[in-house]
């Protein structure tokens, strides 16, 4: 997967670096929701438009370069995509967050679904990259839902999907697959009473905003589960039942998994024993340790004492 995204990067910067040199300096989708802002044009695609303001050159490209990849993902899961006009903003700009953002906070990012329109702010760097995936992937699904007849695709399902592409390009996939069979493990090995979530309670908004820190879920996992087993096509169901079913699955070869295939009468209840003693044990180790440090300096103190003394009565 690495090696393949590699290719595509390359791919999709020869693109944008052939567009630059071309494009014309403003483009009048961002300036739909933000006029304020002079956007520039850095790069454009039969699929993705990038403008930016208040970012140099080689990072706006670094940037769109990101994006295009993250687009050709897309569309080797969903097939042909409309057109998507990405507008980032730089550390020093501040969009107006009246009626986004709650009173008081930056609009760290945005999707305009009816508009295609994503705004993704760059004061974050660390977290960019699975922003922008995250806000694309978003976008995406807004019209997967279109073509199956429905105004927005289910939530919180599509929620989680972006937090699949997130972690698809900041490589998080083994450490949220890591952090999901670890929670296995302490759930209820059986599966009993463990109810499916309801994964489509709702229905994407027109406007979705979020916090990129608060963006990243383990539970990507579970579409990582999906698509592995179901293929990408899954990815078009919007039926909450099915879904439903898939979790239950899911979770039957996480616990499978983090119970090394053993029966899960007591074995959840031997690993849970060996996890808290081993904690006992690190903890009165360490209280040991502590306890010989004071006892030495007391013995040091005392000698010291005892030589001071001898030293005053010479």
């Amino acid at each position: 997967m690495t090696h393949q995204i590699n290719t595509y990067a390359g791919l999709a910067l020869l693109t944008m670096v052939i567009v630059v040199a071309s494009a014309p300096a403003a483009h009048a989708a961002c300036d739909d929701h933000f006029p304020e802002q002079p956007w520039e044009r850095i790069g454009e695609t039969e699929v993705l438009t990038v403008s930016a303001v208040g970012l140099g050159e080689s990072q706006a490209l670094r940037y769109s370069n990101e994006a295009n990849t993250m687009m050709l993902l897309l569309e080797q899961d969903f097939g042909p995509l409309p057109a998507l006009d990405l507008c980032i903003y730089g550390p020093d700009v501040r969009l107006d967050p009246t009626g986004l953002a709650p009173p008081g906070q930056l609009l760290h990012a945005a999707v305009f679904n009816e508009s295609r329109t994503i705004y993704i702010s760059a004061l974050q760097p660390r977290f960019f990259t699975g922003n922008q995936a995250f806000g694309l992937a978003y976008a995406a699904l807004w019209n997967v839902a279109m073509e199956e007849g429905q105004t927005g695709y289910p939530e919180p399902l599509a929620t989680t999907i972006g937090q699949w592409y997130l972690a698809r390009v900041t490589d998080k996939l083994e450490l949220h697959h890591s952090q999901m069979r670890g929670g296995a493990f302490f759930r209820d090995p059986s599966g009993e009473g463990i109810d499916a979530l309801p994964w489509a309670t709702n229905q994407q908004p027109a406007v979705y905003v979020w916090n990129p820190q608060f963006q990243e879920s383990p539970m990507s996992d579970f579409i990582a589960y999906a698509v592995r087993t179901h293929g990408p096509e899954v990815l078009r169901d919007l039926d909450g039942e099915r879904w439903a079913d898939i979790e239950a699955a899911w979770s039957g070869d996480l616990r499978e998994e983090a119970l090394e295939g053993r029966s899960s009468g007591n074995a959840w209840m031997i690993g849970l024993a060996i996890v808290i003693g081993s904690v006992a044990l690190a903890v009165l180790v360490a209280w040991l340790a502590r306890r010989q440090r004071i006892r030495a300096h007391e013995e040091a103190r005392a000698r010291a004492a005892e030589e001071a003394k001898g030293s005053a009565i010479v």
